[in-house]
């Protein structure tokens, strides 16, 4: 059944409760620091500067006490999305004086400035995979509502409704890994009845062909699912506007800040430079 495990390579809702430095530190501590190295990791163009970057996040799964593996396994599924990607910035750009032609096949030409774009976007979106992996790790799912909840609060100033942003939130990163056991269910039941799952000389129009029976099935039982939550929460008094308190409650200290202003340092480092 190993065809159809589509959830084991998706990592992002995925929580490891281990004993780490990184683990026991704020919710809100983490989920800035984490934003923080996305937006250092999009605005850096260097490629020393972004392996860097990469190098400084694979210290943080070390940190957090992750094997590497786990780190990595988030990276399988957008794995061929990227090399496609990688391969279009090969051929993106003309030779030039300043950009020497390395090599030319049939009438397409890769270019040095080609190369480096294209190696600097391999490592960028692993370096991003790899963070939002590491959130997903080492913040649960409660936590990172709660810590968002705490982080947003000064919108309700604006007049914008922090509570339904987190709603949309939290019934968004809690719907997919539901959404990814509806397509098991349904992939194993058709080869039950016969589909050709697993067929590894298929042709990509043969798999897409198969694929298709699973996404109306698919379709239905997400809107069957969102109308069974929307009738939950219109029996609880979802939508009445009390004010409501919180189980948990967050304490902001020191480490906290020093882990937060030690990621925003290096990531000042790393555009500057």
């Amino acid at each position: 059944m190993a065809n159809f495990e589509y959830t084991q390579n998706l990592s992002f809702g995925q929580y490891l409760p281990i004993n780490s430095w990184l683990h026991h530190r704020d919710a809100r501590a983490k989920i800035l620091s984490y934003l923080i190295l996305i937006l250092a990791l999009t605005i850096i163009k260097k490629p020393t500067l972004v392996m860097l970057g990469l190098v400084f996040i694979i210290g943080l799964y070390g940190l957090a006490k992750i094997p590497l593996k786990y780190a990595f396994r988030g990276l399988l599924t957008p794995l061929p999305f990227l090399v496609i990607i990688a391969i279009l910035q090969l051929f993106r750009f003309s030779p030039s004086e300043t950009n020497p032609l390395l090599l030319t096949l049939w009438n397409w030409h890769i270019t040095l400035q080609g190369l480096f774009s294209a190696l600097v976007l391999i490592i960028r979106f692993t370096a991003l995979i790899l963070v939002i992996s590491l959130s997903s790790f080492t913040i649960s799912t409660s936590d990172m509502i709660y810590g968002m909840q705490s982080l947003l609060k000064p919108l309700n100033w604006l007049g914008i409704p922090s509570e339904d942003l987190i709603m949309i939130f939290q019934i968004t990163i809690r719907f997919l890994p539901m959404l990814g056991q509806a397509v098991e269910q349904i992939a194993k039941a058709q080869a039950a009845r016969g589909a050709q799952w697993g067929v590894k000389k298929a042709s990509l129009i043969q798999r897409i062909r198969v694929f298709i029976p699973v996404l109306v099935p698919m379709f239905l039982t997400s809107l069957q699912r969102a109308e069974n939550m929307a009738l939950a929460m219109d029996a609880r008094g979802y939508g009445s506007h009390i004010k409501r308190g919180s189980y948990k409650t967050f304490q902001f200290k020191i480490q906290d800040g020093l882990m937060t202003l030690a990621v925003l340092s290096v990531s000042i480092l790393l555009i500057l430079l």
